[in-house]
């Protein structure tokens, strides 16, 4: 919009009682241009009232909304004081898995997610995740990245992995195929495996433990 039809459109606007806030959304320009282009308007007893009445809604939305967040930033806390707790009886499975993650894992607020390519590693992971955190099979999301660009050798790749994990292929989303050259030494034959569980208590419980086997505080992993 031109300016000077975004002068006049404000204007219109604001002769409707429109806030300045919401008249500059919406002909694309800054608060304080607004402000200037329409403080020669005045406006009536009952849309200033209206505006008050829609500053105070907001203000209550918004505070509804801090408050939401800090209850849910108390209950990551509380499945990390879990976590901690469980790392206290000094499981051997549970703190393998644990410091795997540590390493390895990645480092989100609602999910679990784990990628390797060491076939061991993952298994022990796997075990970690059925025996120490109770998942079902069911939750278990398996996605491989690899090089091999034929249906036979991607086929052949996401059976090696359901076979080694003992996860069906049903769990299994869509491979993902990296480019790469055909010279490059270290290519991986059965590509990199990622397991995914969503699941804020989870995670957090993990990061508890970790926090408690290395005899750490981490606040960042309240996010």
């Amino acid at each position: 919009m031109a300016k000077p039809e975004a002068r006049k459109k404000a204007r219109e606007l604001r002769t409707q009682g429109k806030s300045i806030k919401a008249i500059a959304s919406e002909v694309d320009v800054s608060t304080s241009t607004v402000s200037r282009w329409v403080r020669d308007i005045k406006l009536s007893e009952s849309q200033l009232e209206h505006l008050s009445e829609q500053k105070k809604q907001w203000g209550s939305q918004n505070k509804g909304a801090q408050n939401n967040k800090a209850k849910a930033k108390q209950q990551r806390l509380q499945y990390q004081q879990e976590g901690r707790k469980q790392a206290q009886k000094r499981d051997w499975l549970h703190m393998q898995g644990c410091m795997l993650y540590w390493a390895e894992g990645a480092k989100e607020r609602n999910r679990l997610e784990f990628v390797n390519s060491d076939v061991h590693m993952m298994k022990l992971f796997m075990k970690f995740m059925r025996n120490s955190l109770n998942i079902n099979d069911a939750d278990i999301v398996v996605r491989i990245h690899c090089h091999d660009t034929e249906v036979n050798r991607i086929h052949e790749i996401e059976n090696y992995w359901s076979k080694t994990l003992n996860i069906p292929l049903e769990n299994f989303g869509k491979t993902q195929i990296k480019q790469g050259t055909s010279s490059r030494k270290n290519r991986l034959t059965n590509g990199i495996c990622t397991l995914r569980v969503d699941n804020t208590k989870l995670v957090h419980h993990v990061f508890g433990a970790i926090q408690e086997y290395g005899d750490f505080d981490n606040p960042d992993w309240i996010f």
